[in-house]
């Protein structure tokens, strides 16, 4: 196991943030040190004083969790109606059954029951095999893992673990032709429920050469999914491996929230199911029976910060089996996970073995600049930056543009991009073909994002355009991050 200290902790309570704080805050200047807002273990003294950044996170995450029972129910309605419409065959034909009695009821745990995501983009099509540039696919052999584009599959099983199992399985074995192994839910410990979802496939049944593990994400009505990923409490790993998002931990699988000893034990005894162990014994299993098998993890927003995580874990618990064959991870729209030193860690021990990390991120997309970079908080990305800018054009970079949210001096440029995306979703249908054509609720969903930039830019369905569609370029200034990613 990787060597560590007694762990450094800070862990914010925005649910005990009241008036009374703010006006104390914002007129005096309160430290946050000894307020029941915050628990700290740490000698770093930069946390004890008072920053706009912090206080406004909490301000933030106080209203997501007032939110977050009228926003769930929102979300129910939403997807309840959606799905009335879609499934009796649009409004035309719903109106008929309901005249002729056969009116079709929507069930949550069908295979036909689709979640907001699936409206927004309801592809479930791998795109066909063509030859891709050098980095868009591992360096293999002539298998069929040289015909499959990695940034399609990965990103649409990233899109679709946000559905059921019915109908991840259903698009697994009929869509996909592969091998469905698993759909699991696993208890998170930051929202404490059975939060945290994955699955898992192989590319065929027997003798398979790939392992793909995917993570779901943020969920657009799950209002504590949203307050987990602004969320700026962390954990430290230990000395050599720095500082890593609480939240996410938790979410993972963290059983003690101020020490990583208890917290990760190599051997877990308890009841819940947690994804860290559940996936990783799943996919030892299928190594035993598979041992030439690749394995991808891949993730979309939260997912793909577990997705970064994930080989974290398995780091300090010293799986070297499991981490030979881990051959990629790639994530769409991730948060910040840790800190720099974590990043660095993660970044050697990362490069020699996969050859390559992809990170993505759609333009202004807001999740990718989330949790905040500044002094006190010091979360930072690593591994470099695919980069989708306007019309798809893709650029390799060490990090995306505007990394903070809330930079005043990028503003006009995001409102200007929201709009451009939502005219261009009235023509992409016509200059890219009928796969491309938006849905009603894909153009609902960008018209948000001409109120609040940058959350029409985190949809799955860009990402999914960009992998079939980017033309990537490497600029010169940019070998370093060539270097990173090929």
């Amino acid at each position: 196991m990787a060597s560590f200290s007694s762990s450094e902790y800070v862990i914010y309570h925005p649910e005990k943030l009241g008036l009374s704080d703010l006006f104390s805050y914002f007129l005096f200047g309160r430290r946050l040190h000894g307020s029941e807002l915050v628990e700290l273990k740490t000698q770093e003294t930069k946390l004890t004083g008072f920053n706009f950044i912090t206080l406004l996170t909490l301000i933030l995450q106080k209203i997501l969790l007032w939110l977050s029972g009228p926003l769930a129910l929102l979300g129910r309605v939403v997807e309840f109606i959606f799905n009335l419409f879609s499934i009796n065959g649009g409004p035309f034909k719903l109106l008929l059954h309901l005249l002729t009695g056969k009116l079709v009821i929507p069930k949550r745990d069908s295979a036909e029951f689709r979640s907001l995501i699936g409206h927004i983009d309801g592809r479930t099509d791998l795109q066909k095999p063509k030859p891709f540039l050098s980095f868009y696919e591992p360096n293999v052999d002539k298998t069929s893992l040289s015909v499959i584009n990695m940034l399609d599959l990965t990103m649409m099983a990233a899109k679709i673990v946000y559905e059921n199992e019915a109908f991840v399985k259903n698009v697994v074995t009929n869509h996909w032709k592969m091998n469905f192994v698993g759909f699991y839910n696993c208890w998170n410990e930051y929202i404490k429920g059975e939060e945290t979802q994955a699955f898992i496939f192989t590319d065929r049944p027997l003798n398979a050469q790939l392992i793909v593990v995917a993570f779901r994400g943020t969920e657009p009505f799950n209002a504590k999914d949203w307050v987990s990923d602004i969320d700026l409490s962390w954990l430290s790993m230990g000395e050599e491996m720095g500082r890593v998002h609480l939240g996410f931990m938790k979410a993972l699988g963290l059983q003690d929230d101020k020490d990583i000893k208890k917290g990760w034990p190599k051997t877990y005894v308890g009841t819940k199911r947690l994804a860290y162990y559940v996936i990783r014994d799943q996919v030892t299993a299928l190594l035993k029976i598979n041992p030439d098998a690749k394995v991808i993890v891949t993730g979309h927003s939260l997912g793909g910060a577990l997705a970064a995580l994930f080989p974290s874990v398995l780091m300090l618990h010293q799986e070297e089996s499991l981490l030979k064959s881990l051959y990629g991870v790639y994530t769409y729209g991730q948060p910040r996970v840790g800190d720099k030193k974590f990043g660095s860690y993660m970044s050697g021990q990362l490069n020699p073995i996969f050859r390559r990390y992809f990170r993505v991120v759609y333009r202004y997309d807001v999740v990718p600049r989330v949790p905040f970079d500044d002094k006190i908080s010091q979360f930072s990305h690593f591994g470099g930056c695919l980069y989708y800018k306007s019309w798809f054009k893709g650029e390799v970079l060490k990090e995306e543009p505007a990394k903070n949210y809330f930079s005043l001096f990028y503003l006009p440029s995001k409102y200007f991009n929201a709009w451009l995306d939502l005219f261009r979703a009235f023509f992409i249908g016509f200059t890219q073909g009928k796969d491309y054509r938006e849905s009603f609720a894909s153009i609902l969903f960008r018209l948000v994002g001409l109120i609040i930039p940058g959350v029409a830019s985190h949809s799955p369905r860009d990402y999914v355009n960009g992998g079939r569609l980017a033309k990537i370029t490497i600029a010169e200034e940019h070998e370093e991050e060539e270097a990173i990613l090929v």
